[in-house]
């Protein structure tokens, strides 16, 4: 690899690296976004038993959707994973964070959509089949932080795409000019060790001059 290979491939990864340094800070967030979400209070059960006064039971986050926890647990997996692997592991990373992140979504849709005396929430808590439900109360406001949270870990899959899509690059990609000075450099290379009487290859020979002919190099010139 040339110096300006080099130099390529080292602000590539530099890119790459930025990218996924933000990624891991909406993954954090979307983490902590869907873990406060599981502590609030989504909805309230009112109900009787026919015994005495109507009761009220609190549903949170976490009876509501218990995987809450377990998708903010991946979230914060994906900050490790997505620097402990590479290439098209790193592309499976993203898409398992994009799938995560439209699935948490769901929840909360449908907490502020179909929330308000859905029997759902009395089922959720488990509620003893004493009791008859005669109202349920929905708060909206969690229902848009785990929204926040899902959108946050939508654009963190976003930035590993373009982080592994940047190291790709700094491992694939060199330049015309780039490659030219390789050619030069193994041209003369090859003619130092000719001109000391040291035995070459003749297919590594034959393939180098096709290849600096291909880029306007000729290898029977005497170099200045």
């Amino acid at each position: 690899m040339t110096a300006s290979d080099g130099e390529l491939a080292a602000a590539a990864k530099s890119i790459g690296r930025r990218r996924q340094g933000i990624a891991s800070l909406f993954l954090i967030a979307a983490a902590l976004l869907l873990w406060i979400s599981s502590r609030m209070r989504w909805a309230e059960v009112i109900a009787e038993d026919g015994l005495g006064e109507p009761r009220s039971f609190d549903v949170h986050g976490s009876d509501w959707s218990p995987w809450l926890v377990a998708v903010a647990l991946l979230f914060v997996a994906g900050v490790v994973a997505q620097f402990a692997v590479r290439g098209w592991a790193l592309w499976l990373v993203a898409l398992i964070l994009a799938l995560a992140a439209i699935m948490s979504v769901f929840p909360g849709i449908s907490l502020i959509g179909e929330g308000a005396n859905n029997l759902f929430a009395a089922r959720a808590i488990d509620l003893d089949p004493k009791y008859d439900v005669r109202a349920v109360l929905a708060f909206s406001t969690p229902g848009y932080v785990v929204i926040a949270g899902a959108v946050c870990a939508a654009i963190a899959a976003v930035f590993v795409v373009r982080g592994a899509a940047a190291g790709g690059m700094s491992s694939k990609y060199t330049s015309p000019a780039a490659r030219r000075e390789e050619l030069e450099r193994k041209v003369f290379a090859e003619r130092e060790r000719a001109a000391r009487g040291e035995t070459t290859e003749s297919d590594g020979n034959e393939r180098l001059m096709w290849d600096s002919l291909d880029n306007g190099l000729d290898p029977t010139e005497d170099r200045d």
